[in-house]
């Protein structure tokens, strides 16, 4: 089975600003907070991890040890990927968030085309999903936003329109074919 888990909250969280891969913002200590209860959840759930694979960036990772260490899983065995990195919002990386569209986000300059990122993240969860082991991915909000849209077949140049997915929230992934 795969969970997703979304980073604790981070410093750009904190300013509103799109971070993306460019910003390789680090996790307050909050977001430190939200990745130990993310553990004490998995446990009590009494759902036993066999493998944790994080994206590279740095509020990822730092989840992904966070709930390691909690769960007693040896934080060096944690795998990175690129593959579940952030989406790359070119031009617009660094900037204030607010309300904004799929359409102005996935047309900023040198943005990361919508297609290429669903195919990179399908890719990456297709070759999990046969695995008999319990994975965890600690990734991003875009990461999940365009895993439900592959759920639901939606139109990958919106997946901004999606609600993300709150800080260091579980999902599971069992819908993957």
């Amino acid at each position: 089975m795969i969970y997703f888990v979304r980073h604790g909250l981070s410093e750009a969280n904190i300013k509103k600003v799109f971070a993306g891969p460019k910003d390789d913002s680090l996790l307050v200590d909050e977001g430190r907070q939200q990745a130990k209860e993310t553990a004490k959840r998995i446990k009590e759930e009494g759902i036993e991890i066999h493998k944790i694979i994080s994206s590279p960036l740095k509020r990822a990772h730092e989840t992904a040890q966070i709930i390691a260490d909690e769960l007693g899983f040896k934080s060096s065995n944690i795998i990175t990927d690129e593959r579940i990195i952030e989406y790359d919002m070119g031009s617009l990386s660094g900037t204030p968030w607010g309300v904004i569209s799929s359409a102005i986000l996935t047309t900023a300059e040198n943005a990361e085309d919508p297609e290429i990122f669903r195919d990179r993240v399908y890719s990456f969860v297709k070759e999990l999903s046969d695995s008999p082991e319990n994975i965890l991915l600690v990734s991003h909000a875009g990461v999940g936003r365009i895993l439900e849209i592959i759920r639901i077949n939606g139109k990958s140049e919106l997946f901004y329109d999606l609600p993300p997915v709150k800080n260091a929230s579980v999902i599971k992934i069992d819908w993957i074919k």
